[in-house]
């Protein structure tokens, strides 16, 4: 009798010692840590790096076509078509004077998704008015960019910034008009630093120079 009293208030006393541990460990697991915010990634980063940045450039595209001012634009195939657009590189907001691989990479991806989209861009660095200089707080045309949109009769500039940081790379995209300057949308979207960012980030010859106005 005593031995089925004792195992009894036995495994009583196991159930209640296994209750407590789950509620201790309930306790511990809804305990609020406060750590440092950083941004949410736009892309998987145990995917791909390629298709992260591809994700990237379509979340800037999509930004400058939802805060473009002139709506109308985009939205009529007759203007569109004959709508130019120019572009230059993205340049660091340390160094405005040169460009980087990713820079130049931005600034052609960029330039690429306006022309699937149907808009007419026009590549200016080959062109033979070509100055590059600090405007706008980033690399732009000189005195000679009402001569360059005169030339190829282009309305707006494709043109951005980067900022780095220690796991992301701040990215700037603007559009701006020919004549009175204004932004017609801008966008700033946070980019994940990985091997290939870094890579491109670090490489020492730049691909573009500042050409002094005439």
């Amino acid at each position: 009798m005593l031995k089925k009293i004792y195992l009894k208030w036995l495994v009583v006393g196991l159930l209640f010692i296994f209750m407590t541990g789950c509620a201790c460990n309930k306790k511990v697991s809804d305990t609020v840590v406060i750590v440092p915010v950083e941004p949410e990634p736009i892309c998987d980063l145990g995917s791909d790096e390629a298709a992260n940045f591809e994700v990237f450039m379509d979340r800037l595209m999509t930004d400058l076509q939802a805060n473009f001012l002139d709506k109308k634009l985009l939205n009529d195939e007759k203007r569109k078509a004959e709508t130019k657009f120019l572009y230059s590189a993205f340049v660091g907001e340390d160094n405005y004077d040169v460009t980087t691989p990713l820079g130049r990479m931005m600034g052609d991806a960029l330039a690429s998704r306006m022309q699937n989209a149907g808009l007419q861009v026009i590549e200016v660095r080959l062109s033979r008015s070509m100055r590059v200089h600090k405007k706008f707080g980033m690399l732009a045309m000189s005195q000679d960019m009402k001569k360059l949109f005169n030339e190829h009769q282009a309305t707006f500039m494709i043109t951005g910034s980067y900022t780095i940081t220690p796991h992301y790379v701040y990215v700037m995209a603007r559009v701006v008009g020919n004549t009175s300057q204004v932004i017609y949308a801008s966008t700033g979207v946070w980019l994940p630093r990985a091997t290939m960012i870094n890579y491109l980030l670090d490489y020492r010859e730049p691909t573009v120079k500042v050409v002094p106005a005439d």
